[in-house]
């Protein structure tokens, strides 16, 4: 039997996806509604000349609307875990793997393009590094996403687009870098 070069690149990305959810939640799973948010949309970066450096920026997204991004244009996300612990972390081992987190070397402050309006940080993990958190959440990339404008992480294991609104999934403000603190997620 003979598969198209598509259905390997559709099965590779469904496997990759299973073992990225697996590391992360044993419980969450994409559901059709991540399933179709996690097409490619159009995106541009919202930046000025101060804002070209920046660690984190806002882009317009045809799905999701104004979105945070990286310094290099990929999507930012939050994990749903994370609420409540401070800017800690609990996304570690495999699910970081899936999931880098968005980070800056100590002693940095991380910096918001025009449009980001929430408080940026730099929290000390466990593991040592300073992840750049966004109204109290940590942020991460995803690496099924390989261009800018790809959002295909929304909605898989708990991950969420990060919002630019005050709206963020955040559940508290951290304006300060934070000691290193216990990861209670089993992970």
């Amino acid at each position: 039997m003979s598969f198209g070069r598509s259905s390997l690149v559709t099965m590779s990305v469904l496997a990759f996806l299973a073992l990225g959810s697996a590391a992360c939640s044993s419980t969450a799973s994409p559901g059709p509604k991540a399933k179709s948010q996690a097409q490619s949309a159009t995106q541009s970066p919202k930046t000025n000349g101060s804002g070209s450096s920046a660690t984190v920026k806002v882009a317009s997204n045809a799905t999701f609307g104004d979105i945070l991004v990286n310094a290099s244009g990929m999507a930012l996300y939050t994990y749903a875990p994370d609420r409540g612990h401070g800017g800690m972390s609990t996304c570690t081992g495999g699910c970081l793997q899936a999931w880098p987190a968005l980070t800056v070397p100590a002693g940095s402050v991380p910096t918001g393009g025009t449009g980001v309006t929430g408080t940026l940080a730099a929290v000390k993990q466990a593991n040592g590094t300073y992840q750049v958190t966004y109204d109290g959440s940590p942020l991460y990339t995803f690496v099924q996403d390989s261009t800018p404008g790809q959002v295909t992480g929304n909605g898989v294991a708990g991950f969420s687009i990060a919002k630019s609104s005050s709206g963020s999934p955040a559940a508290a403000s951290t304006s300060s870098t934070t000691p290193a603190g216990s990861n209670d997620n089993g992970y």
